[in-house]
């Protein structure tokens, strides 16, 4: 028998009259009936005449362009855009404040023209499968042109805050505000060596007031062990309900300091971290100060195409432009990781919401509800690890949709907690329609297969006024969109982001909506482990699918003499093919993972170093420097081999002395790979503070519209895991 079951009710909960489910049901038929009352009277003849009637108005008058139009004529819109951005780029480097709005205006009016025109004289109802694809595929534009425009919306004024971060610095240097600190860093399954290296971030620090807390969620002997090793608190729990934010909850009553820090298991902070943050909380409304996340490794897109020097990681326009856009509506998302938190603020929301897999973007629109100001420094104070394998970053975009689309079935839906202001509600509604937004990239990638096999038209329009219409936006949008977003993001790499991350967020989106509680909490592995070349079935499907029906869809429609019988409409979905080949086929490089030979990422560093064996010393420059090994080159004159199997290593610079190593590869002309060997802790924390905490080392320049596109061909035309992997 269940003794739970006879348990007595407790007096204050009441007994619901219904479940449920017969609520969802009565409430429906209610909803039906209603409908049917109001609607009734509705003359739908009378309604289907007036929409007939403005189509043909509209057929009429927007039509500009037409079978005798001069080819000057038709590209004249695009002419104006694109002299009106080029000017734009030769007189602003980058857009001051003012000047955001009138171009977001320009841009709005475009596409308002353009879907406007789509509207009323180019949707398809000869039959219904036209009907209905041409209906879809424009509803899929629209969706698309309005989550761009709430983009746009977003990048109307940028803050910078480090003059307020100056400020927090010297106060803090002056000893004038102190608060007590407590850094959490919670870990589930990552490995002791990831731990290690963030717990001496954090204890690396430069602040006084700071506890360290190793928060263990799995219970493992390595991680209390280590915990002593390192000399920081050890927190465990006897379950892992709620996953990170119940484990974050656990540990709040048994800490004390007046201000919480996050970091993530693979986030090391720099030496200033805390005193670059920490005075921003002599304002008393204010409640969090969220920085960006920053890479220490390159994603799996940038991996993959080997463009690592060449394109910016997938989330370098989220966390250093867009932040910034939100900060001025106090709007910000938390990150989850490298954030500041009073500790009196968290506690009267509760703690960290536990109702969705996304705490981080709850615990913002909580703290924001309830009246708290939340800062955002746009600085990098740290960096982390990026998920390098393509299934794994899938995985973690994928988390982040079905999160973030929990949150309408939730307490903290951004579109209906009490709080929050008109303009905080759209900014956090973006994030939904963002999401959402991945059902219609994915459309985007179907559409032209039906019409190149069934003859379903997508638009009925023709060349010319898709050149007249629809050219002058892209043009525009694809020349200053990297200047609107500080350099951060080049459209045509947007784009296919959205492209390749369509079939898994898609499909999470309509899983999510269905379903948004079914699929619990995973965390991304983000271990860096030596791999051959492998390829991500699971990854590569859908874009080998849509690759091969490309194919034989277009070779399908030339036999079919589509190019004879509607030659606009071949050719407008041609164009929709070719486009969406070039993008499957960068997808399907994407899913090829390179090999890995290598268990720490490798920094460029120029050291004067020293390695002895014996009596004899062989003096040399660093050229690479990582926590596992240095590979350096000799200096003219040096003593050539034969060299030993063991030695030790002097690095002058860094106060490293008879560092143990083990010599692993020596090439004739003279550059040498030396693996360390049992270091000691004082020599794993000189290290580890050299290579990822010290101020500034993260500023990285902008890259270039122009050189962004060029690595957009050049990776297609080159398959990089093929030819560069051994």
């Amino acid at each position: 028998m269940n003794n739970a079951a006879l348990l007595p009710r407790p007096a204050w909960i009441e007994p619901k009259l219904f479940t449920r489910g017969w609520t969802l049901f009565l409430v429906s038929l209610l909803v039906m009936w209603a409908s049917w009352w109001v609607f009734q009277p509705i003359e739908w003849h009378a309604l289907a005449g007036a929409w007939e009637a403005f189509r043909r108005w509209g057929r009429f008058h927007l039509p500009l362009v037409n079978e005798d139009s001069s080819l000057l004529w038709i590209l004249c819109p695009t002419i104006l855009v694109l002299a009106w951005a080029g000017s734009l780029l030769l007189l602003f480097d980058q857009p001051p404040d003012w000047l955001r709005l009138p171009v977001g205006l320009v841009f709005l009016f475009l596409q308002a023209s353009y879907l406007a025109f789509r509207l009323v004289a180019t949707l398809s109802f000869d039959t219904w499968p036209d009907a209905v694809v041409s209906v879809l595929f424009f509803l899929s534009e629209t969706f698309i042109h309005f989550r761009i425009a709430l983009g746009n919306l977003s990048l109307l004024r940028l803050t910078d805050r480090s003059s307020q971060a100056d400020e927090s610095q010297a106060v803090v240097r002056a000893g004038e505000y102190l608060p007590t600190v407590d850094v959490f860093v919670p870990t589930y399954s990552e490995p002791v060596e990831m731990l290690r290296r963030t717990i001496i971030g954090c204890q690396a620090m430069d602040y006084p007031g700071k506890t360290v807390y190793l928060l263990d969620d799995q219970r493992r002997p390595a991680m209390r062990q280590l915990a002593e090793e390192l000399d920081c608190r050890y927190l465990h729990r006897p379950d892992n309900r709620h996953a990170k934010a119940g484990n974050l909850n656990h540990a709040l009553p048994l800490s004390e300091g007046e201000l919480l820090v996050c970091f993530d298991a693979d986030f090391i902070p720099t030496r200033d971290f805390l005193q670059r943050t920490a005075g921003f909380f002599r304002d008393a409304r204010v409640a969090l100060v969220q920085t960006p996340q920053n890479f220490f490794n390159e994603d799996a897109v940038t991996r993959n195409l080997g463009l690592e020097r060449a394109l910016e990681d997938e989330q370098r326009l989220f966390f250093r432009t867009l932040q910034p856009g939100r900060d001025a509506m106090n709007a910000i998302v938390c990150h989850g990781s490298c954030f500041v938190v009073r500790r009196s603020a968290l506690e009267a929301i509760g703690g960290v919401p536990t109702e969705t897999i996304t705490e981080d973007w709850a615990t913002s629109i909580k703290l924001q509800a309830a009246g708290f100001k939340l800062y955002y420094l746009n600085e990098a104070l740290s960096a982390g690890m990026s998920a390098d394998r393509c299934g794994e970053f899938v995985q973690q975009r994928s988390r982040w949709a079905q999160g973030t689309l929990q949150a309408l079935f939730a307490s903290t839906n951004p579109l209906a907690i009490p709080g929050l202001s008109w303009q905080q509600r759209l900014m956090h509604g973006s994030a939904i329609v963002y999401y959402l937004g991945s059902v219609s990239s994915l459309f985007n990638l179907i559409a032209p297969l039906f019409f190149l096999f069934f003859g379903a038209h997508l638009l009925r329009m023709t060349m010319g006024e898709m050149l007249f219409y629809r050219l002058p936006f892209t043009a525009g949008f694809y020349l200053l969109y990297s200047w609107l977003t500080r350099r951060t993001r080049s459209a045509v790499w947007t784009e296919f982001y959205e492209a390749f991350l369509a079939p898994s967020m898609g499909l999470t989106a309509i899983r999510s909506l269905c379903k948004p509680f079914g699929v619990g909490f995973r965390v991304t592995d983000k271990a860096i482990r030596r791999q051959r070349l492998g390829v991500n079935r699971r990854v590569a499907l859908p874009f080998a699918v849509l690759f091969v029906l490309h194919v034989v869809g277009i070779a399908f429609a030339l036999v079919m003499h589509r190019q004879y019988e509607e030659r606009d409409a071949f050719v407008i979905a041609t164009c929709f093919a070719v486009s969406n080949l070039i993008t499957l086929w960068l997808c399907l490089l994407v899913s090829v993972d390179v090999a890995q030979e290598h268990s720490f990422v490798r920094f460029t560093h120029h050291l004067p170093c020293l390695l002895l064996w014996d009596d004899t010393g062989l003096a040399g420059d660093t050229i690479t420097l990582s926590e596992g090994e240095v590979v350096f080159k000799a200096r003219e004159g040096s003593p050539a081999g034969p060299f030993p199997n063991k030695a030790f290593l002097h690095l002058p610079s860094l106060q490293l002395c008879d560092v143990p190593v083990r010599v692993r590869e020596v090439s004739g002309d003279g550059q040498a790979s030396v693996e360390f060997l049992d270091l000691t802790l004082p020599q794993r924390r000189t290290l580890i503070a050299y290579l990822y905490c010290r101020p500034r080392q993260w500023d990285r320049p902008a890259r270039g519209e122009l050189r962004a596109m060029w690595e957009y061909v050049r990776a297609s035309l080159r398959i990089y895991s093929l030819a560069e992997s051994p």
